[in-house]
């Protein structure tokens, strides 16, 4: 136990001292777990001394203001470090023992490659659900959490639902009710100890205490999601989306019609995962995604690595499968697949993807990546059409088929870019978006101008 730093009863306590590989705690707004992470690295600076390099990243700078404060408040009331600046992305904590803790910021995957070939003790993900690469993170860090010391090494998360980063940690956790793990049980994953620790406002008894007005402004939000969020930790709700989709959007399995027009959308990957989709179109210019191949490996943004040839075989033997080959098909792809690719066998370039496909009867052509307009055409099919009591006129001009799991576990979890509010944040696991976009880009809708649908009257229904 620290002299300068003790944790609170209940889920601190079990936070501060997880002995697992990688820790998560969290799960609701006011829970205490930010102080639970610097204790964790002021107990391991005293015990290890100057042998303890630990490493606490947040996705941006200005995100430390909170951290940075109560660190300066602990080193005020007697805790022998010093914060010093680094450069405008980094602050150090210096022990007087030689130990070390690095506040580093990171905005972008390839900034994690600064941290390959050193040597962390502890690294922390604070508010691990804000970063759209948390998977990659885990992985390309993986290898910098060593000690020649004999250091124990570990991860440890804090997060809220929510955010790019939500699915990427409720997957690595086991959350929601898809799981329906229960919480503070360890399990291996790949032979790592990982746990959910839980922690409510209720838990935090020194802040409820101290400032019962932010109890009580959490608890006077009104807003159905944000409840379900910040103050149930309902690891099923989706803040901060880019879509909302409801179960208007959802569709059951069903026949297609023998003379509908059908599509097909291509997102390339290798590393990443590749996403196939097929679609039909009913007479009102409604678009149904009813079945989807998604290459990945299982685990959230990592790719099957299969080449162009083994995707076509896999393509066309689903098609069969569906019924659907032999039919004509609009195919669309992104521009990539139109350019020569480097041989990731070693040396030298591989055809496009286009020729590729082309040899087993599959002819793409480019579709329209504009991600700007693509977005809005997202939001157009959408639509809700309501009358003045609420009711549901129509069904939206999108509706996916409940069958399309990869659909449903990526798409309503996209978050809009903070930078660029006209579009999603490209650093998440966007695939699903990219391709399905381009059916949408080739059967462009606008409700109040397009005749598929006609034009909005005056009064009688409105649009939400």
């Amino acid at each position: 136990m620290s002299a300068f730093w003790r944790p609170q009863a209940g889920p601190q306590t079990l936070g501060a001292f997880s002995p697992c590989g990688l820790t998560l705690m969290g799960g609701t707004r006011g829970g205490g777990k930010s102080d639970a992470a610097i204790g964790r690295h002021i107990i391991g600076a005293e015990r290890y001394g100057n042998h303890w390099n630990g490493l606490i990243i947040r996705r941006k700078y200005n995100d430390f203001a909170e951290m940075r404060r109560r660190w300066d408040e602990l080193i005020a009331a007697g805790l022998p470090a010093e914060r010093i600046g680094g450069d405008q992305q980094q602050n150090f904590i210096r022990f007087a023992n030689g130990a070390s803790v690095c506040l580093s910021a990171v905005q972008r995957r390839e900034q994690l490659s600064a941290f390959v070939g050193q040597q962390y003790s502890e690294i922390t993900f604070e508010e691990a659900t804000t970063l759209p690469f948390f998977s990659g993170a885990l992985d390309k860090l993986r290898g910098s959490l060593r000690s020649p010391h004999g250091v124990p090494c570990r991860m440890f998360a804090t997060g809220n639902p929510g955010g790019p980063g939500h699915n990427q940690v409720k997957e690595t956790f086991r959350l929601g009710n898809n799981y329906n793990h229960p919480a503070n049980t360890i399990f291996m994953e790949n032979g790592e100890s990982r746990v959910f620790i839980p922690s409510f406002l209720d838990d935090n008894e020194i802040l409820c205490a101290n400032d019962p007005g932010y109890v009580n402004r959490l608890r006077a939000i009104s807003d159905p999601a944000l409840r379900k969020a910040w103050i149930e930790g309902d690891w099923d709700t989706f803040i901060g989306q880019a879509f909302s989709f409801g179960p208007e959007h959802h569709c059951e399995a069903h026949p297609i019609p023998p003379n509908a027009a059908l599509l097909s959308t291509y997102d390339w990957g290798f590393g990443k995962p590749f996403s196939w989709g097929w679609w039909w179109l009913d007479n009102d210019g409604r678009l149904y995604r009813f079945a989807e191949w998604y290459g990945w490996s299982g685990e959230a943004d990592k790719g099957l690595r299969l080449e162009d040839s083994a995707i076509a075989e896999g393509i066309v033997e689903r098609e069969r499968e569906l019924g659907i080959w032999g039919r004509q098909i609009d195919r669309l792809a992104g521009p990539d697949c139109f350019a020569k690719r480097p041989d990731y066998r070693g040396g030298g370039q591989l055809p496009p993807t286009a020729e590729a496909f082309a040899r087993y009867g599959i002819i793409l052509r480019p579709g329209d990546p504009s991600r700007q307009s693509k977005i809005r055409q997202f939001r157009e099919r959408l639509r809700i059409r309501r009358d003045e009591n609420g009711a549901v006129l129509e069904r939206p001009m999108l509706q996916v088929y409940e069958s399309c799991a990869q659909f449903w576990r990526t798409m309503p979890a996209l978050c809009i870019d903070e930078e660029h509010p006209e579009d999603v944040d490209s650093e998440q696991e966007d695939h699903v978006f990219d391709e399905a976009a381009l059916a949408l880009q080739a059967r462009k809708l606008n409700i109040f101008t397009d005749p598929i649908v006609g034009a909005v009257p005056a009064s009688g229904w409105k649009v939400v």
